[in-house]
């Protein structure tokens, strides 16, 4: 059976020589890329929202999206449903400033998955984490997975890597289930990197806005397809 997130997300984040200065709620409405009603949001004097521009940070936030910038880092987060929405945003930025140095971008999603028993928790990390090993180390104590981490490059083993390009799959203990419910978190980052030239006229700042553009929703259904295949190998159908 396909497994479903009970919260699922994205995040879109740069690296790079930012401004954070110009990237106000002002600015972005300004420019067509967000309308009143998300600017009057970020405006708003809600104490549970921080709304701050500065030469080192810009953090504000809508009903739909989270934005922080800082001098060597661009993050979009999503915050309601996640839509394309999202990424036009991100491109639309990126399109604005396109001299901006941008070495590499990440484009995210996460997703926690909550399970059906305490044994079935288990059994997503002892599955992708056998035990057999730290049992053999530890063997008067209990082991579990805390934080997996698999790389995917772009070649066979063995073979000379041609692009930096990579992808991240993260598997850790989801803390979004209380009271006796268990869940994994899942996360997914699909790495562009900048720093080599490309072979067309587009600055790097250009370059991320097309990736963004046409890359983002073959990453997300890529997502879903690898938690899903996680999840069904590690727990059966």
């Amino acid at each position: 059976m396909p497994y479903t997130a009970e919260i699922f997300a994205s995040a879109i984040v740069a690296v790079g020589d930012f401004n954070p200065a110009i990237f106000s709620p002002d600015w972005l409405e300004r420019n067509g890329l967000i309308g009143k009603d998300d600017a009057d949001n970020a405006r708003e004097k809600d104490p549970s929202k921080s709304l701050l521009i500065s030469h080192q940070v810009a953090a504000f936030e809508t009903e739909w999206f989270a934005l922080q910038i800082l001098e060597n880092q661009f993050s979009l987060t999503s915050k309601a449903a996640l839509s394309p929405a999202l990424k036009d945003l991100a491109a639309g930025i990126f399109q604005m400033v396109p001299h901006t140095p941008i070495t590499a971008v990440g484009l995210n999603f996460m997703g926690h998955f909550k399970l059906p028993s305490e044994d079935t928790y288990h059994k997503v990390g002892d599955v992708l984490a056998p035990k057999d090993i730290w049992k053999s180390l530890y063997p008067d104590r209990s082991h579990g997975l805390a934080d997996l981490t698999v790389r995917i490059q772009y070649a066979a083993r063995g073979e000379p890597v041609k692009t930096n390009d990579e992808k991240r799959i993260t598997v850790q203990p989801s803390n979004k289930f209380k009271f006796g419910k268990f869940g994994v978190y899942l996360a997914y980052n699909d790495h562009h990197d900048f720093t080599v030239a490309g072979s067309n006229d587009l600055s790097p700042a250009e370059r991320a806005a097309t990736v963004i553009d046409t890359e983002w929703e073959n990453s997300w259904t890529d997502a879903v397809r690898v938690f899903d295949g996680i999840l069904s190998m590690a727990i059966g159908n």
